[in-house]
């Protein structure tokens, strides 16, 4: 056995799954297992732990483990990214530990975390629009770029990956929809999705589209340099970034993506199946619990709606639609039907 037995045996895991989760998922996973690595070693040092050896490790070290991992405070979505890792390759290594420390021990079972992240305020929306409009008056070619691979992001809903293997032959400026194509789970559950291109994006990425440099590769966003056709995670971060330095809106893709999907939820679209399907989940599910929901207002909305319906005569005329607001002269709010003051 070498001097470092976790790191050994998780290498030897994440050579096992190339290939089956997503490069960055990869990369990511490979990350943390150098940082529990690390954690390991000090809590061995210190006495906590009879060993770094996921072979060997018993409940109560890996229970040592996660109360080291709570002690931090990190969020809950952390944790619970930190136990699947443990799970992951104490399962590969054929250690039962970590299950039977969360059977022994369900205290320390992550807890889900099923909150939805902020997306971007109409006020930052509004700047976001300025900026593109000032970028297309400018004629400046890197900041043209810039706004149109946010206009993307922010009207189509692409996930990054989605964004960077994206080719010009994809987008369809005649009917104004976008193929994705390399979706998550490409090959495997992920099904590629057409999405629309909204009106008030077109301009910045027609913009885009006249002044594109023509160096060979088939990318709608094609590298300015280098041997590959498309581009890395960070050279589209890099690109946001001046427009977003120009708008003084700082924003990354998922949240664009959130946004993508709120934005439809409240203009009014029909329903969230629709949203889900724009944004390739395979349920709802997803969608409602990360994305987007129905805000309580827009709700709330849609019931006095239905009441006025159920006022509405039975003859077919027609009626004005009253205002059934609290305190709403000529209707009094109830909680199924109106009933007009007397």
């Amino acid at each position: 056995m070498s001097r470092y037995p976790f790191e050994e045996f998780s290498n030897e895991f994440m050579v096992s799954v190339k290939g089956i989760y997503s490069d960055a998922h990869h990369k990511s996973l490979a990350r943390r297992y150098r940082r529990i690595g690390r954690d390991l070693r000090t809590l061995h040092a210190e006495g906590k732990i009879s060993t770094t050896s996921p072979k060997t490790m018993t409940p109560e070290d890996v229970k040592a483990c996660f109360i080291h991992k709570k002690g931090l405070g990190h969020s809950a979505r952390e944790y619970a990214h930190e136990v699947n890792a443990f799970i992951l390759l104490f399962d590969y290594v054929g250690n039962m530990a970590v299950r039977a420390c969360l059977s022994r021990y369900p205290m320390l079972k992550p807890v889900s975390d099923h909150s939805r992240l902020p997306t971007i305020s109409d006020s930052d929306r509004k700047r976001i629009s300025e900026g593109m409009m000032g970028a297309v008056s400018s004629g400046d070619p890197r900041l043209i770029k810039s706004y149109a691979m946010l206009a993307v992001f922010l009207g189509c809903g692409p996930r990054t990956k989605e964004l960077r293997l994206m080719d010009l032959k994809d987008l369809d400026t005649e009917e104004w929809t976008l193929d994705i194509l390399h979706v998550k789970g490409e090959g495997r559950y992920g099904s590629p999705r057409t999405v629309p291109v909204p009106p008030e994006y077109r301009s910045i990425i027609s913009a885009y589209l006249s002044i594109r440099p023509e160096t060979g590769s088939p990318a709608l966003f094609p590298p300015s340099r280098g041997d590959s056709d498309h581009l890395c995670g960070n050279s589209v971060r890099k690109i946001l970034s001046f427009a977003m330095d120009d708008c003084g809106v700082r924003v990354d893709p998922r949240t664009l993506r959130r946004s993508f999907g709120q934005g439809y939820l409240d203009s009014g679209i029909d329903s969230i199946e629709s949203v889900s399907v724009l944004m390739g989940h395979s349920t709802t599910n997803t969608t409602e619990q990360y994305y987007a929901r129905r805000r309580n207002s827009m709700a709330i909305e849609a019931a006095r709606k239905t009441w006025w319906i159920q006022t509405q005569p039975k003859n077919g005329s027609e009626t004005n639609e009253p205002d059934i607001r609290d305190g709403a002269e000529g209707g009094i709010r109830t909680h199924g039907t109106l009933s007009t003051g007397s």
